[in-house]
């Protein structure tokens, strides 16, 4: 193997964890639609809103840090293999 093959090798990794940083993102905004479905049961029961609300938070958080993640690998791609995204 070369050393560019192996380069291209690991951007191919990263790319990779890039793709199920997103897919996790993907994930948890369904979570976020199912969560708002959920609250129209909710509206007469305190406990399960407070708790709607909780795991809204958290889903948020949790997209957050996907998405730091995601801009992390992204970056990294860039730097090991020299290629910047196009200009608009």
């Amino acid at each position: 193997m070369t050393r560019e093959q192996a380069l291209y090798k690991l951007a191919t990794v990263i790319m990779k964890n890039e793709s199920a940083e997103a897919e996790a993102v993907k994930g948890y905004t369904e979570q976020l639609a199912a969560i708002d479905c959920a609250r129209q049961f909710a509206a007469d029961e305190n406990d399960l809103t407070e708790f709607l609300d909780r795991l809204e938070a958290a889903t948020s958080e949790k997209i957050a840090d996907e998405l730091s993640h995601g801009n992390s690998l992204y970056k990294e791609y860039v730097e090991l293999t020299g290629i910047p995204p196009k200009e608009d």
